[in-house]
């Protein structure tokens, strides 16, 4: 058994970590500035915040964050496994499940992240997907056009409604939904 989860969520700011904003350059960071900056100010660790400091996340700093978090997470016997897509497995490098296995490695996992990788897995992927920061539907409602799970009738405004509502008349799992969830505009990911 394997915890496997997908998501990100903003911690508290620490004391003691400072806001690196000021001193950061953004200049790749186009649209993405304001999230950029607000992970700054947010008081990243250092690490964190050498990656972010010029707007942009690379592979190899993706990569970076990763092994920081493995790293630490092994410390507690725990392992993680990144899936291309987004997410991760979170197995017990012993292969013991009890029952309290989220309860403890929840809070791990959490203070790993905080040290490593708090903002970069997330500012590289909407980046990747979305390098322009353009309107989700504006770019998901065509892409769902062209894979046929969605008529040339539906509109943008239709998709936003049923999306707030989660009534989209198509699953989510369906492999031309993923792909138009995680690369609407086919930059990065083959589907």
């Amino acid at each position: 058994m394997a915890l496997l989860t997908s998501g990100c969520a903003a911690a508290p700011v620490i004391p003691g970590h400072a806001s690196s904003s000021r001193t950061a350059s953004l200049e790749h960071a186009g649209p993405w500035a304001d999230e950029f900056r607000s992970a700054l100010d947010h008081g990243v660790s250092d690490s964190e915040a050498s990656m972010l400091a010029d707007g942009k996340v690379t592979a190899a700093e993706l990569e970076e964050a990763h092994e920081g978090v493995r790293r630490c997470l092994a410390d507690s016997g725990l392992g993680i496994e990144y899936d291309p897509d987004g997410g991760f497995s979170l197995p017990s490098l012993d292969g013991k499940y009890p029952n309290d296995y989220f309860e403890r490695s929840d809070p791990v996992l959490r203070a790993c992240e905080k040290r490593y990788d708090e903002y970069v897995t997330f500012l590289f992927e909407q980046t990747r997907r979305n390098p322009e920061r353009l309107d989700e539907a504006e770019i998901t409602v065509p892409c769902l056009q062209r894979a046929g799970l969605v008529g040339r009738g539906y509109t943008e405004e239709q998709w936003r409604k049923d999306y707030d509502d989660d009534t989209l008349p198509f699953d989510w799992m369906d492999e031309k939904a993923r792909q138009c969830q995680l690369d609407p505009l086919g930059l990065w990911r083959d589907g």
